[in-house]
């Protein structure tokens, strides 16, 4: 790619105050790519926003390898996943990729507070969904257990997904969830430290899991330990799919054909508390993807106290499939 083709806005989005510990800082740095097609006139975005705990590289990292990528020094393959996914996304939008409307998607709820906290407005604006993300590991059993019984009760309608993030002991997971009706539990989200034990947990407890570390990560160990535990479909009943985490839009897709050729009947789109035009990209790529007919974990809008373009916020349970904005419009020369 020439130079002159493509240029980066550096930007800090501020997350709200009551987000910040989950998030892990008070300002969402990001950075958009936006190139020019001089024969056809097209114009696509890209967000690259690594995040800590979850990218390898920084974003000082990634603007640097997106500047090599600009200057023809690389493919996108060889960028940072971070980078990877933003480049790709802009390359695709100059073929048609996010230019028109598409479907919604349905969207998962997201809580990461306590039992005292799922009260009042948490309460309301988590009704709509039939599928509630809920955050476990982090406190005591008790706290734990108190705020999987209270979601239950006061979520009826829905089911949890238990995402604890392999915070927790094999132990300590199969404590805190004995008694709790399987039925009411959509999957728990790779909740032990050693995931090996994933098995034992799944009969132990009667629910099933979704892999999410186990995706991202491409070490063969991951790769050969994930299969293990999929194949059969008695196991796993979903990939969470990280996307900025696994890099170019290809290589999300051929993450889910994968999960797909193993027996899992759906995957996950997720994104790592990214601004609205990440969102609203998982939107249109849940679209193409055949096993992605799901509620998907993009639900995070709100976190964020500004936002690069109008807030993906979900309506009666789903993102709309609006055609992808420009993000900062006003920013671009």
């Amino acid at each position: 790619m020439m130079e002159s083709d493509a240029e980066i806005l550096r930007v800090a989005l501020p997350v709200k105050r009551e987000a910040q510990a989950l998030v892990g800082c008070s300002l969402r740095e990001i950075a958009f790519l936006r190139v020019f097609d001089e024969t056809t006139g097209r114009v696509g975005f890209g967000e690259c926003a690594p995040l800590a705990g979850l990218h390898r590289e920084t974003l000082d990292e990634a603007i640097e390898a997106l500047e090599s990528w600009i200057d023809g020094a690389c493919d996108i393959d060889a960028l940072p996943p971070s980078a990877a996914f933003a480049a790709s996304t802009a390359t695709e939008m100059l073929d048609g990729f996010g230019t028109k409307p598409c479907v919604a998607a349905e969207v998962a709820g997201f809580f990461a507070g306590t039992a005292e906290q799922l009260r009042g407005d948490a309460l309301t604006r988590l009704s709509q969904f039939r599928s509630v993300k809920v955050k476990i590991g982090r406190a005591s059993l008790a706290d734990d257990r108190a705020l999987v019984e209270r979601a239950l009760e006061v979520l009826p309608h829905a089911r949890l997904r238990l995402d604890g993030n392999r915070r927790m002991s094999l132990a300590a997971c199969t404590q805190l969830l004995r008694g709790v009706d399987p039925s009411r539990i959509e999957y728990l989200e790779e909740p032990l430290a050693d995931p090996r034990q994933l098995v034992e947990l799944s009969f132990g407890v009667g629910m099933m899991i979704a892999l999410d570390e186990l995706v991202v990560d491409s070490t063969d160990e991951a790769r050969a330990l994930r299969e293990n535990l999929t194949r059969g479909g008695k196991l796993v009943s979903a990939w969470v799919l990280r996307l900025s985490a696994l890099g170019s839009l290809d290589a999300i897709r051929a993450r889910a054909a994968e999960a797909s050729a193993l027996g899992v009947p759906r995957v996950v789109l997720s994104t790592a508390y990214e601004s609205s035009f990440a969102l609203r990209v998982a939107v249109h790529l849940a679209a193409t993807i055949p096993n992605a007919r799901c509620a998907h974990g993009i639900g995070t809008a709100a976190l964020l106290a500004e936002d690069s373009c109008v807030p993906a916020f979900p309506v009666r349970g789903e993102v709309a499939g609006d055609a992808l904005p420009t993000p900062f419009a006003e920013a671009w020369s």
